[in-house]
């Protein structure tokens, strides 16, 4: 049993600790803990203030606060804090704190956050202001800065300097092919000139891919509704496509029910859409394969379907499929690599732009199937939305 002058000792005790607890806390806080009388004169001065000033609460105790912040800030400063304490009174909130500049004893400047707060003490005023060092966090912000300006820049080439060549060469090729003398060219020269296109429609893509993977980092990616028929567009990819599936040997079928209801959608995007996946779909399926579009009315959506009859996903590669750049290997072909991995991430913020869904199923040596659902028109939507 405790005796009376035990529970005593112990009383004391517990009155004392929360005192030493609290300036313990204050001593190992990592953050600049500074108290100032109601002259501004530093008071207190913990480790974190020590680390992150490079002074000692020797150096700057009794001295004016004015010595931890650059010259020209001093004045204003000062007035900020009086006016402060007279209209506030209690301290800002953790998320309201203030970005200053401070002064290191070497005579360098950080970016900070600070809050304050004003208390009573004994009937004085006592400010009491916290700061966090928060220059690692700001070179990491320019970082990203400077990296996004970087990523805007190369953008800009992507989008005009490398476009232009491609397109110039376009222009050139089908001047010459459609030229009212060009059946007077040797069969294998026109049949140059078309591989030479085919390439240059490739590369127009594949920029137009770069340019569509940046806008989907940034949020950006555009779409513009509008009443849109769907038969149309499929009908359109379709037949774009064709010469790559006879080129490949794959049997390349259409068969969307007549008369589907029109969507809401962008038709533009969508025939890219159908264009990426179409074209996956042909690329991956060996000769004498097969590569089907279908669709069905899903409640208030269009569910399209393309099915092939390739080598399939492995289904531990599955949940990667969307990732930019990537591509699953696959067993017939697993060491060519079939474009730069971007279809399937633009096919998805093109599909998410319009508020559908996508996914995939596949089995190895079975094929692969892509379902994506887009909103059918309804009265009221508007006939066009940017």
């Amino acid at each position: 049993m405790e005796n009376a002058t035990q529970a005593a000792d112990r009383a004391a005790m517990y009155r004392t600790l929360p005192a030493a607890l609290f300036a313990g806390l204050l001593a190992i806080s990592a953050d600049a803990v500074i108290a100032l009388d109601d002259q501004q004169r530093i008071i207190f001065f913990n480790e974190g203030a020590e680390r992150i000033f490079g002074f000692t609460a020797a150096d700057v105790g009794g001295k004016q606060l004015e010595i931890l912040l650059p010259a020209r800030f001093r004045t204003a400063h000062r007035g900020h804090v009086q006016g402060f304490g007279d209209a506030h009174g209690r301290g800002r909130l953790m998320g309201e704190r203030q970005h200053i500049l401070g002064l290191r004893s070497n005579g360098d400047e950080f970016p900070c956050e600070a809050s304050i707060e004003r208390l009573e003490v004994d009937g004085l005023n006592v400010y009491a202001a916290v700061l966090r060092d928060i220059s690692a966090r700001q070179r990491t912000e320019d970082a990203m800065r400077e990296a996004v300006t970087a990523r805007e820049d190369m953008l800009g080439i992507v989008s005009h300097d490398l476009r232009n060549p491609a397109n110039a060469v376009k222009m050139l090729v089908r001047s010459i092919i459609d030229e009212e003398a060009s059946d007077q060219l040797p069969v294998s020269i026109t049949e140059r000139l078309i591989v030479i296109l085919q390439a240059a429609e490739q590369m127009d893509t594949l920029i137009q891919d770069l340019l569509d993977t940046t806008r989907l980092a940034g949020g950006r990616l555009s779409v513009n509704l509008r009443s849109a028929d769907a038969n149309d567009i499929a009908a359109r990819s379709v037949a774009a496509l064709r010469p790559l599936a006879d080129a490949g040997r794959v049997a390349l079928a259409n068969v969307l029910p007549d008369a589907l209801p029109r969507i809401f959608a962008d038709p533009e995007r969508i025939a890219q859409l159908l264009s990426n996946l179409l074209g996956n779909a042909i690329k991956f399926t060996p000769p004498g394969g097969t590569v089907t579009l279908s669709a069905q009315i899903d409640s208030d959506d269009i569910l399209f379907v393309v099915r092939d009859t390739g080598d399939g996903i492995p289904a531990d590669q599955l949940a990667h499929v969307f990732e930019r750049f990537y591509q699953a290997p696959h067993t017939s072909r697993s060491s060519i690599r079939h474009g730069a991995g971007l279809g399937l991430p633009i096919s998805r913020g093109i599909v998410d732009a319009h508020g559908g869904s996508i996914w995939i199923e596949s089995t190895p040596g079975l094929g692969t199937t892509v379902r994506f659902s887009l909103p059918i028109m309804t009265a009221a939507d508007p006939t066009s939305t940017a």
